[in-house]
C-alpha cells in the first residue's frame, strides 16, 4: 500500500507541477492576447475615423483641419497616409493573432488546468487510483503541447 501512496504522491507532485505551468502561460499570454486583440479594435477603429472624416464632412473638414493646424503637406494625404499606416499596422496584429491561434491555445489551457484539477482532487480523495489516474493525466497534457 505505501508503493501504491508514493505512486499517488508522484502523480500529485507532477500534476501540481502541470497546473504551475499552465497557470504562468495563461498569466503571460491571456494579457498578450488582450492586448494584441485591444489594439487591432483601437488600430481599425482609428482607420474608420480618419478616413470618415474627409468622406463625410468633404471640404469643409478638411477646410477646418487646415484651420486648425498647418502640416506642411495637404491634409488629405497627411490623413491618407495616417489611416494607411494605423490599417497595415491593424492587418499585421491581426495577422499575428490568427497565425499563433492564442485563443484557442488559451481556451485549451484552460480546460486542462480545470481538468488536472479535478484529477488532483479524484487523487487526493483517494476516489481514483493512479492505474485510472495516469492515462487520463498523459491525455490532458497532450492537449496542451504549446505549454
Amino acid at each position: 500500500m505505501s508503493e501504491d501512496r508514493n505512486d499517488v504522491n508522484m502523480l500529485l507532485t507532477k500534476i501540481k507541477t502541470k497546473r504551475e505551468e499552465v497557470s504562468n502561460y495563461l498569466a503571460r499570454n491571456e494579457s498578450r492576447h488582450s492586448r494584441l486583440s485591444n489594439s487591432s479594435i483601437i488600430l481599425g477603429a482609428l482607420t474608420a475615423l480618419l478616413t470618415a472624416g474627409p468622406g463625410v464632412g468633404g471640404g469643409e473638414f478638411i477646410d477646418a483641419i487646415k484651420n486648425f493646424a498647418s502640416f506642411g503637406i495637404p491634409v488629405w494625404q497627411l490623413l491618407c497616409l495616417a489611416a494607411t499606416l494605423f490599417s497595415v499596422a491593424a492587418v499585421i496584429v491581426n495577422g499575428m493573432l490568427k497565425s499563433q491561434n492564442l485563443a484557442s491555445k488559451i481556451t485549451n489551457a484552460r480546460s486542462c488546468t480545470s481538468k488536472l484539477e479535478g484529477l488532483e482532487t479524484l487523487l487526493e480523495l483517494q476516489q481514483m487510483d493512479v492505474k485510472q489516474a495516469a492515462p487520463l493525466y498523459t491525455k490532458y497534457i497532450s492537449e496542451i503541447y504549446h505549454v
